[in-house]
């Protein structure tokens, strides 16, 4: 293999491999990236058996071959030649060491490699089921459930989100037992049945990575769900486990409803729950007739209070007072981008759905979360 690359070129695609890539992983070969020269193009992969992703970026190639090479030196040494203008030299060279070297300069890295031969076979996409989804309002769906996916170990069936393909539009669902999310967009999709597929966590976080714009080409092989934009293709497989039924957990007979700007929502929040304690991360708001809501904290463990007050912009019903983990409010609305929140409530004991208020065209984003019990 010999190429000449842009180190920044190179960089930009490294930096989204290396995410993948399990620094302590048990079987050495996990540690390494592939690396494949062919016409006019690097190709990188990288994989943990779980989650796999192939990229590539434009290159010089004179002579075409494969090589793998550990991550975790090959990324920082391309990294630090990024900001030069000089192409890097790149070789493998009869010892089986990987040569890499600014062109023009006088700097030499020599890295251990190990053949391709070694790495885990990787899996085509060829004669799979596919059908293509506008990429931000997959990545949308995405940031807005990963908020509530599950990460305990113990919880197999809640550590991803359930991804509901319909050719009326998208659904996707998840939840860690304590809070739901639940959102929509709607779109025609070209799919002849519903489909329904359990995406690991880490796979949604990945796909976050990568750019935005365009449209997503999604494939279903072998209880596989691809991913694939631009020059990118990202895969995993499909947790086998059965999510839990959500329909049961969305409320629809809320008695009082508030409505606030979530800007200010959010701002008090965050300065509330500085003082909040460590293990319950308990705010209470107080919901008045008048239209204000009072947010309390009250440290146990220190003696701290924190207070703060904001006018709903509306509200509907009688008083209520509900305590939440502070933390589960502040992150669905760091995530949103609505101007307004509604907020549905019944009681201290119900749940209370959050929903960013947006136009019907753009879909619907449930956020339910279940009350603190402290006494």
């Amino acid at each position: 293999m010999n190429i000449r690359v842009d180190a920044k070129a190179l960089q930009t695609e490294l930096s989204l491999a290396l995410g993948i890539v399990e620094t302590k992983a048990t079987i050495p070969i996990l540690s390494n990236l592939l690396i494949r020269a062919e016409g006019d193009h690097l190709e990188l992969a990288a994989t943990d058996l779980e989650v796999t992703l192939k990229t590539r970026c434009p290159a010089e190639v004179t002579q075409a071959g494969a090589i793998t090479v550990p991550a975790k030196t090959f990324g920082p040494i391309v990294k630090a030649f990024a900001g030069q203008d000089a192409p890097l030299a790149i070789h493998s060279t009869p010892e089986n060491k990987l040569f890499i070297q600014p062109e023009g300069g006088k700097q030499e890295y020599l890295l251990h490699t190990l053949p391709e031969e070694d790495y885990p076979t990787l899996l085509q996409v060829a004669d799979a089921e596919s059908l293509t989804v506008p990429a931000e309002a997959l990545r949308r769906c995405v940031q807005e459930a990963l908020v509530s996916v599950g990460t305990d170990d113990n919880r197999y069936s809640i550590r991803g989100a359930l991804m509901i393909l319909e050719s009326e539009g998208l659904t996707v669902v998840s939840t860690d037992s304590h809070r739901l999310t639940f959102t929509q967009w709607s779109g025609s999709l070209d799919v002849q049945a519903s489909r329904r597929a359990l995406v690991p966590r880490k796979t949604l976080l990945e796909f976050l990575k990568l750019e935005s714009g365009g449209e997503v080409k999604l494939s279903f092989k072998d209880n596989h769900i691809f991913m694939e934009l631009g020059s990118r293709l990202l895969y995993s497989r499909l947790l086998d486990s059965t999510f839990p039924a959500y329909e049961r957990v969305l409320p629809a007979d809320s008695d009082k409803r508030a409505l606030v700007n979530r800007a200010s929502f959010l701002e008090r929040l965050k300065r509330v729950g500085m003082v909040a304690e460590t293990k319950t991360r308990a705010v209470t708001l107080l919901f008045s007739p008048g239209g204000t809501v009072e947010m309390v904290v009250r440290n146990q463990e220190t003696g701290d209070e924190g207070r703060e007050y904001l006018v709903c912009e509306s509200y509907e019903g009688e008083a209520v007072t509900i305590c939440f983990n502070v933390d589960f409010l502040i992150e669905f609305l760091s995530v949103s981008s609505a101007e307004q929140v509604s907020l549905g409530m019944r009681d201290a004991g119900a749940q209370t759905v959050f929903q960013p208020v947006r136009p019907e065209s753009e879909g619907i984003h449930k956020y339910v979360v279940m009350p603190l019990r402290l006494d």
